[in-house]
Protein backbone atom coordinates (compact mmCIF):
# COMPACT_ATOMS: atom_id res chain seq x y z
CA UNK A 1 0.00 0.00 0.00
CA UNK A 2 1.96 2.96 -1.30
CA UNK A 3 0.86 6.54 -0.80
CA UNK A 4 0.73 8.84 -3.81
CA UNK A 5 1.84 11.94 -1.92
CA UNK A 6 2.34 13.58 1.48
CA UNK A 7 -1.36 14.41 1.95
CA UNK A 8 -4.43 12.18 2.15
CA UNK A 9 -8.06 13.17 2.53
CA UNK A 10 -10.41 12.03 5.25
CA UNK A 11 -12.48 10.31 2.56
CA UNK A 12 -9.44 8.29 1.51
CA UNK A 13 -8.67 7.37 5.11
CA UNK A 14 -12.24 6.28 5.79
CA UNK A 15 -12.20 4.05 2.70
CA UNK A 16 -8.87 2.46 3.62
CA UNK A 17 -9.10 2.42 7.40
CA UNK A 18 -9.17 -1.38 7.66
CA UNK A 19 -6.18 -2.01 5.38
CA UNK A 20 -3.75 -4.32 7.17
CA UNK A 21 -0.71 -2.15 6.36
CA UNK A 22 -2.28 1.10 7.53
CA UNK A 23 -1.12 2.66 10.79
CA UNK A 24 -2.77 5.84 12.11
CA UNK A 25 -1.20 8.19 14.62
CA UNK A 26 -2.72 11.05 16.58
CA UNK A 27 0.14 13.56 16.82
CA UNK A 28 -1.82 16.29 18.60
CA UNK A 29 -0.04 18.31 21.26
CA UNK A 30 -0.87 20.49 24.23
CA UNK A 31 -0.80 24.28 23.93
CA UNK A 32 2.76 25.60 23.61
CA UNK A 33 4.15 26.42 27.04
CA UNK A 34 1.34 24.55 28.81
CA UNK A 35 2.10 22.01 31.50
CA UNK A 36 -1.23 20.26 30.91
CA UNK A 37 -0.89 17.02 28.96
CA UNK A 38 -2.96 16.64 25.80
CA UNK A 39 -6.05 14.46 26.23
CA UNK A 40 -8.28 13.33 23.39
CA UNK A 41 -11.96 12.64 23.84
CA UNK A 42 -12.50 11.70 20.18
CA UNK A 43 -10.04 9.50 18.35
CA UNK A 44 -10.00 8.12 14.82
CA UNK A 45 -10.59 4.35 15.18
CA UNK A 46 -7.39 2.34 15.36
CA UNK A 47 -5.18 5.34 15.98
CA UNK A 48 -2.20 5.21 18.30
CA UNK A 49 -0.77 8.12 20.25
CA UNK A 50 2.34 9.79 18.79
CA UNK A 51 3.55 11.92 21.67
CA UNK A 52 6.66 13.75 20.47
CA UNK A 53 6.68 16.02 23.53
CA UNK A 54 6.83 13.43 26.31
CA UNK A 55 7.75 10.09 24.75
CA UNK A 56 9.13 10.16 21.19
CA UNK A 57 11.78 12.78 21.94
CA UNK A 58 15.11 13.35 23.64
CA UNK A 59 14.07 13.47 27.28
CA UNK A 60 17.54 14.63 28.31
CA UNK A 61 17.33 17.82 26.25
CA UNK A 62 16.43 21.12 27.90
CA UNK A 63 14.64 22.09 24.66
CA UNK A 64 11.09 20.84 24.08
CA UNK A 65 10.20 18.30 21.39
CA UNK A 66 13.74 17.55 20.22
CA UNK A 67 14.48 14.47 18.12
CA UNK A 68 15.24 11.18 19.86
CA UNK A 69 18.15 9.01 18.83
CA UNK A 70 17.84 6.69 15.87
CA UNK A 71 17.89 3.70 18.23
CA UNK A 72 15.14 5.07 20.46
CA UNK A 73 12.91 5.99 17.52
CA UNK A 74 13.34 2.52 16.02
CA UNK A 75 12.56 0.80 19.32
CA UNK A 76 9.41 2.84 19.91
CA UNK A 77 8.14 2.39 16.35
CA UNK A 78 8.60 -1.35 16.62
CA UNK A 79 6.57 -1.28 19.83
CA UNK A 80 3.86 0.49 17.82
CA UNK A 81 4.01 -2.46 15.39
CA UNK A 82 5.43 -0.34 12.59
CA UNK A 83 6.93 -2.41 9.77
CA UNK A 84 9.10 -1.40 6.86
CA UNK A 85 6.10 -1.90 4.56
CA UNK A 86 3.62 -0.01 6.74
CA UNK A 87 1.54 2.88 5.41
CA UNK A 88 1.39 5.65 8.01
CA UNK A 89 -1.12 8.50 8.29
CA UNK A 90 -0.65 11.17 10.95
CA UNK A 91 -3.29 13.63 12.09
CA UNK A 92 -4.02 16.13 14.84
CA UNK A 93 -6.99 17.79 16.47
CA UNK A 94 -6.48 21.16 14.74
CA UNK A 95 -6.23 20.00 11.12
CA UNK A 96 -2.66 20.48 9.97
CA UNK A 97 -0.62 21.65 12.90
CA UNK A 98 1.47 19.35 15.08
CA UNK A 99 0.99 16.30 12.84
CA UNK A 100 3.47 17.78 10.36
CA UNK A 101 6.14 17.31 13.04
CA UNK A 102 5.43 13.56 13.17
CA UNK A 103 5.47 13.41 9.36
CA UNK A 104 8.89 15.08 9.22
CA UNK A 105 10.28 12.82 11.96
CA UNK A 106 9.41 9.75 9.91
CA UNK A 107 10.96 11.34 6.82
CA UNK A 108 14.10 12.12 8.84
CA UNK A 109 14.32 8.48 9.91
CA UNK A 110 14.29 7.31 6.30
CA UNK A 111 10.61 6.33 6.09
CA UNK A 112 8.78 7.85 3.11
CA UNK A 113 5.42 6.03 3.05
CA UNK A 114 3.85 8.53 5.46
CA UNK A 115 1.22 11.22 4.90
CA UNK A 116 -0.58 13.98 6.76
CA UNK A 117 -4.36 13.86 7.03
CA UNK A 118 -5.50 17.04 5.29
CA UNK A 119 -8.16 18.68 7.45
CA UNK A 120 -7.29 16.39 10.35
CA UNK A 121 -9.72 15.40 13.07
CA UNK A 122 -12.03 18.42 12.49
CA UNK A 123 -12.75 17.31 8.92
CA UNK A 124 -13.13 13.70 10.04
CA UNK A 125 -15.79 14.78 12.53
CA UNK A 126 -17.43 17.13 10.02
CA UNK A 127 -17.97 14.14 7.73
CA UNK A 128 -19.53 12.15 10.58
CA UNK A 129 -17.00 9.36 10.26
CA UNK A 130 -16.79 6.96 13.23
CA UNK A 131 -14.76 7.79 16.31
CA UNK A 132 -13.30 5.94 19.25
CA UNK A 133 -12.64 6.99 22.84
CA UNK A 134 -9.39 5.06 23.27
CA UNK A 135 -6.07 4.56 21.48
CA UNK A 136 -5.07 1.27 19.91
CA UNK A 137 -2.26 -0.61 21.69
CA UNK A 138 -0.80 -3.39 19.57
CA UNK A 139 0.73 -6.47 21.18
CA UNK A 140 2.89 -7.34 18.18
CA UNK A 141 6.40 -5.96 17.62
CA UNK A 142 7.16 -4.61 14.15
CA UNK A 143 10.36 -4.75 12.09
CA UNK A 144 10.76 -1.01 11.43
CA UNK A 145 14.33 0.02 10.62
CA UNK A 146 15.30 3.64 11.26
CA UNK A 147 17.90 5.23 8.97
CA UNK A 148 18.44 8.75 10.25
CA UNK A 149 19.38 11.40 7.69
CA UNK A 150 21.48 14.02 9.54
CA UNK A 151 20.69 16.60 6.86
CA UNK A 152 17.02 16.79 7.88
CA UNK A 153 17.66 18.56 11.20
CA UNK A 154 20.15 21.28 12.06
CA UNK A 155 21.36 22.82 15.32
CA UNK A 156 22.23 26.36 16.34
CA UNK A 157 25.81 26.05 15.10
CA UNK A 158 24.61 25.03 11.64
CA UNK A 159 22.20 27.96 11.54
CA UNK A 160 24.82 30.43 12.76
CA UNK A 161 27.30 29.25 10.13
CA UNK A 162 24.89 29.86 7.25
CA UNK A 163 23.50 33.28 8.20
CA UNK A 164 25.46 35.12 5.50
CA UNK A 165 25.31 32.30 2.94
CA UNK A 166 23.36 33.59 -0.08
CA UNK A 167 22.35 30.07 -1.11
CA UNK A 168 20.86 29.22 2.29
CA UNK A 169 17.73 30.69 3.82
CA UNK A 170 15.99 30.44 7.20
CA UNK A 171 12.19 30.50 6.95
CA UNK A 172 10.38 31.44 10.18
CA UNK A 173 6.94 29.88 10.70
CA UNK A 174 5.95 32.00 13.72
CA UNK A 175 3.41 34.82 13.45
CA UNK A 176 4.62 38.04 11.85
CA UNK A 177 4.43 39.96 15.13
CA UNK A 178 6.77 37.54 16.85
CA UNK A 179 9.11 37.62 13.86
CA UNK A 180 9.27 41.42 14.02
CA UNK A 181 9.91 41.35 17.76
CA UNK A 182 6.65 43.07 18.65
CA UNK A 183 5.57 42.08 22.15
CA UNK A 184 6.78 39.37 24.51
CA UNK A 185 7.39 35.76 23.54
CA UNK A 186 4.97 33.17 24.97
CA UNK A 187 7.85 31.30 26.62
CA UNK A 188 9.54 32.89 29.61
CA UNK A 189 13.12 34.09 29.15
CA UNK A 190 12.93 34.44 25.37
CA UNK A 191 14.24 37.49 23.56
CA UNK A 192 11.98 38.94 20.88
CA UNK A 193 12.91 39.04 17.21
CA UNK A 194 14.25 36.60 14.65
CA UNK A 195 17.39 34.95 13.30
CA UNK A 196 19.38 37.43 11.15
CA UNK A 197 18.55 37.33 7.43
CA UNK A 198 15.58 35.02 8.01
CA UNK A 199 12.34 35.46 6.09
CA UNK A 200 8.87 35.30 7.57
CA UNK A 201 6.37 32.75 6.31
CA UNK A 202 3.81 32.21 9.08
CA UNK A 203 2.42 28.69 8.90
CA UNK A 204 -1.07 30.23 9.02
CA UNK A 205 -0.41 31.65 5.54
CA UNK A 206 -0.22 28.19 3.98
CA UNK A 207 -2.77 26.31 6.12
CA UNK A 208 -6.35 27.57 6.08
CA UNK A 209 -9.13 26.03 8.18
CA UNK A 210 -6.92 23.02 8.82
CA UNK A 211 -6.20 22.33 5.14
CA UNK A 212 -3.01 22.91 3.17
CA UNK A 213 -3.39 25.46 0.38
CA UNK A 214 -3.75 24.06 -3.10
CA UNK A 215 -0.51 23.76 -5.03
CA UNK A 216 -0.89 27.00 -7.02
CA UNK A 217 -1.68 29.12 -3.96
CA UNK A 218 1.10 27.43 -2.02
CA UNK A 219 3.59 28.20 -4.78
CA UNK A 220 2.49 31.83 -4.76
CA UNK A 221 3.33 32.13 -1.05
CA UNK A 222 6.81 30.74 -1.65
CA UNK A 223 7.31 32.88 -4.76
CA UNK A 224 6.32 35.98 -2.80
CA UNK A 225 9.34 35.33 -0.55
CA UNK A 226 11.67 34.99 -3.58
CA UNK A 227 12.63 31.46 -2.58
CA UNK A 228 14.80 29.64 -5.11
CA UNK A 229 14.46 25.93 -5.81
CA UNK A 230 18.23 25.57 -5.37
CA UNK A 231 18.33 27.23 -1.94
CA UNK A 232 18.96 25.21 1.18
CA UNK A 233 15.86 25.96 3.22
CA UNK A 234 16.01 25.81 7.01
CA UNK A 235 12.67 26.02 8.76
CA UNK A 236 12.35 27.48 12.24
CA UNK A 237 9.49 28.33 14.61
CA UNK A 238 8.97 28.39 18.37
CA UNK A 239 9.94 24.81 19.24
CA UNK A 240 10.41 22.90 15.98
CA UNK A 241 6.74 22.00 15.44
CA UNK A 242 5.12 24.46 13.01
CA UNK A 243 8.45 24.69 11.17
CA UNK A 244 7.54 21.23 9.89
CA UNK A 245 4.41 22.66 8.26
CA UNK A 246 6.68 24.78 6.08
CA UNK A 247 8.78 21.70 5.35
CA UNK A 248 5.60 19.90 4.29
CA UNK A 249 4.60 22.76 2.00
CA UNK A 250 8.06 22.95 0.44
CA UNK A 251 8.10 19.18 -0.08
CA UNK A 252 4.74 19.34 -1.87
CA UNK A 253 6.19 21.96 -4.21
CA UNK A 254 9.26 19.89 -5.01
CA UNK A 255 11.89 21.74 -3.00
CA UNK A 256 14.52 19.18 -2.04
CA UNK A 257 17.23 20.72 0.16
CA UNK A 258 15.19 21.02 3.36
CA UNK A 259 16.01 20.99 7.07
CA UNK A 260 14.28 21.87 10.32
CA UNK A 261 16.05 23.77 13.10
CA UNK A 262 15.15 21.48 15.96
CA UNK A 263 15.79 23.94 18.81
CA UNK A 264 14.18 26.83 16.91
CA UNK A 265 13.41 30.01 18.88
CA UNK A 266 13.22 28.10 22.18
CA UNK A 267 16.97 27.68 21.85
CA UNK A 268 18.02 30.69 19.78
CA UNK A 269 15.94 33.23 21.66
CA UNK A 270 17.24 32.06 25.03
CA UNK A 271 20.92 32.28 24.12
CA UNK A 272 22.25 35.83 24.61
CA UNK A 273 25.39 34.92 22.64
CA UNK A 274 23.44 34.43 19.41
CA UNK A 275 22.59 37.43 17.19
CA UNK A 276 19.01 38.48 16.56
CA UNK A 277 17.19 41.05 14.45
CA UNK A 278 14.02 42.98 15.08
CA UNK A 279 11.85 44.53 12.42
CA UNK A 280 12.10 43.63 8.76
CA UNK A 281 15.66 44.31 7.73
CA UNK A 282 19.27 43.54 8.57
CA UNK A 283 19.82 47.10 9.83
CA UNK A 284 18.10 46.14 13.06
CA UNK A 285 20.67 43.69 14.45
CA UNK A 286 21.35 43.81 18.14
Amino acid sequence: MLLSGPLVTTDWLNQNINHKQLVIFDASMAQAGSKIEYKADKIIPGAQRFDFSNQICDLDSVISNTMPSEAKFQRLMREFNINNDSCIVVYDEKGIYSCARAWWMFKAMGFDNVAVLDGGLPDWLANNYPVSTYYSKPNIVGNFEARYDPNTFVDQNDVLAQIDNKSSLVMDARGKGRFLGEGAEPRAGMRAGHIPNAKSLPYSEIVKNGFMLDRAALQTEFNNRLINKTDKLIFSCGSGVTACILALGAHILGYENLAVYDGSWSEWGANEQLPIEVGEGTDNKR
